[in-house]
């Protein structure tokens, strides 16, 4: 029991930083847009809308919000919070009935209060919003549904990926043009052969970020994660062969990798230390392409993540209460916020990965992008949103942790998760987004 809380404790430090994938460091920009003005009949109502206090998409809604009221005569309280004190405020607002906040950020690890949400199809259709987006991220999953109804809008948008040293790779004779992790595995094998005798790594990735490997495993695994009846479970032969595949990982990596947090990890690649990177782009991008942080400026580029499985995808959403006093004004204010023009300006000027197709596809950016955007978008359009809770979260990447120091076997580790897992709840709405996405078992 202390373990559990104290690997708790120790997640919900951790996810202030990972829940914000999808940011970078700031860059010098011109102020976002304002918005188009709304009815003249909301003139005068009050709303709240809240953010996580990232430094980020907090100081975007900082960012528009003069504008946004003398444009439309709406007043916004905006509420900033840390991700769990974030996510405790939606939950017991929305059980109670309060109806303290009319604009929520979320995403998946609020579902079991997606009840709770207004459906926003009717103001989609009418003004004709959505158009803009990536289809993958405005579909369930990415998107926010319940009961087939849209409920979420997104505002920023991440996908893990692989991004690699074009030098290393030239020197070497080898192309990232993989499509299954076979395929990386085989270029591994020929760098790791290349590289020998050197202090380069074939790869690196931030392995002692204990919740981080899942994500590979979700990308070699491409079973079903809620069985027929509604509960958590995976195939279990799928699941065996991807943990093992993926331990076999290790050996291209650095020495102690298994130490490795974020900062570690991005230092071995921004140093020129490692071929490959697999993790968040969001997490190095700023910093890999400014040559007063890094060794790799200009001489490295994104892949795609390969398959089997899938880019496990973060998404914040934006919804409205369905306790909400004044919803048409509220709907007012996420439209504001979360548009392609300022899913450019937020990406160049707070480092928020933008859910726009627009913005990978935008000359300007290209021109110093391309060896960014264009693989970044490839893996958005194929990325999925998690259906665990948090705590099936956790008593997975727990018990990989063990298995990865080489303690308990891949079956060893299953057995544990799924004892933990048959006794969570799985939530009616991640049910739901699951068999949207595949994820259910047929």
């Amino acid at each position: 029991m202390l373990l559990r809380k104290s690997l708790t404790l120790v997640f919900t430090l951790l996810i202030l930083t990972a829940l914000v994938a999808g940011c970078t460091a700031p860059v010098a920009a011109p102020p976002a847009a304002a918005p188009e003005a709304a009815a003249p009949s909301l003139a005068g109502a009050e709303i709240t809308a809240d953010y996580m206090n990232s430094g980020t998409y907090n100081k975007a809604a900082e960012d528009i919000v003069g504008a946004f009221e003398a444009e439309t005569g709406i007043q916004v309280e905006l509420i900033e919070a840390p991700w769990d004190v974030l996510n405790q405020n939606h939950i017991t607002d929305l059980t109670t009935g309060t109806g303290a906040y009319d604009v929520m950020s979320g995403e998946f690890w609020i579902a079991n209060v997606f009840e709770h949400m207004l459906p926003l199809d009717d103001y989609v259709a009418r003004d004709n919003y959505g158009g803009d987006y990536i289809e993958r991220i405005w579909s369930p999953g990415p998107s926010n549904f319940y009961d087939g109804k849209r409920i979420g809008v997104p505002y920023s948008a991440d996908a893990y990926g692989i991004w690699y040293n074009t030098e290393i790779f030239d020197q070497c004779g080898v192309t990232a043009e993989w499509e299954t992790w076979d395929d990386y595995i085989a270029v591994l094998d020929t760098l790791q052969g290349c590289l020998e005798g050197s202090d380069v790594a074939p790869m690196v990735h931030y392995f002692g970020q204990i919740e981080q490997p899942a994500a590979i495993f979700l990308g070699m695994y491409d079973g079903y994660m809620v069985d027929k009846d509604g509960n958590y479970g995976l195939d279990r032969e799928k699941a065996v062969a991807a943990l093992n595949k993926m331990q076999s990982l290790l050996q291209y990596n650095p020495e102690g990798v298994l130490g490795f947090d974020f900062n570690a990890g991005n230092a071995i690649f921004l140093n020129g230390k490692a071929a490959t990177m697999v993790g968040w782009p969001s997490f190095i991008r700023a910093d890999a392409d400014n040559p007063e942080t890094s060794q790799v400026t200009g001489k490295w580029s994104m892949a795609r993540f390969p398959g089997p499985g899938f880019p496990m995808v973060s998404a914040w959403n934006l919804f409205i209460s369905g306790y909400a006093d004044n919803p048409d004004a509220a709907w007012e204010w996420i439209k504001a916020y979360a548009n392609a023009e300022n899913g450019k300006q937020f990406m160049m000027q707070y480092g928020i990965g933008s859910p726009f197709k627009t913005t990978y596809e935008d000359p300007e950016l290209l021109e110093n992008l391309a060896h960014f955007l264009p693989g970044q978008l490839e893996n958005l359009s194929r990325a999925k949103s998690l259906p665990w809770t948090f705590a099936a979260f956790e008593a997975f990447f727990r018990n990989e942790g063990d298995f990865h120091q080489g303690t308990i076997s891949a079956e060893e580790m299953l057995d544990r998760v799924q004892t933990e897992w048959d006794e969570i709840e799985v939530p009616e709405a991640l049910i739901q987004l699951a068999a949207a996405q595949g994820l259910q078992e047929q």
